[in-house]
């Protein structure tokens, strides 16, 4: 059996507490481990507002787990999330040469953006300094 790279996301019930999230997290590593599925990676995303109602909860807690794995061992996964009533949604997709060239393309333009917007902040705040200290000095001083 050859093993393909995945990314499998979950979201958790965002109303549990941090330790049932991470009793969660750990249940569902488990769960690949048995199934003889490598987690390469898991990237607690967080807690996220969603964008509609599930199961009448409003907020979920995103897990992204970076495995390899046989296409075989992928039902079994996706049965035990649709069971868990803990997981409100899931998704698992393939990764592909491409897809992981521009995922990295994507997080390495969104740094950039990042940086540009923080020295820009600072440029914004150091100027609103300097006025503030402009007009401090200017003001009459009152006798």
């Amino acid at each position: 059996m050859s093993k393909k790279h995945y990314e499998s996301y979950i979201i958790i019930d965002g109303n549990l507490e941090e330790t049932a999230i991470e009793e969660e997290i750990k249940k569902t590593e488990d769960l690949l481990k048995k199934n003889e599925i490598e987690i390469n990676n898991i990237d607690r995303i967080g807690r996220k507002k969603l964008a509609y109602q599930i199961n009448k909860r409003s907020n979920g807690y995103y897990v992204c787990f970076e495995i390899s794995a046989p296409a075989e061992s992928l039902k079994k996964i996706e049965r035990a999330y649709v069971l868990d009533e803990n997981i409100l949604r899931h998704l698992t997709i393939l990764i592909t040469p491409i897809t992981k060239r521009e995922k990295e393309e994507h997080f390495k333009n969104k740094a950039i953006l990042q940086s540009k917007y923080e020295e820009e902040k600072l440029k914004q705040e150091s100027l609103k300094a300097a006025e503030e200290e402009t007009a401090k000095v200017s003001e009459p001083v009152e006798n």
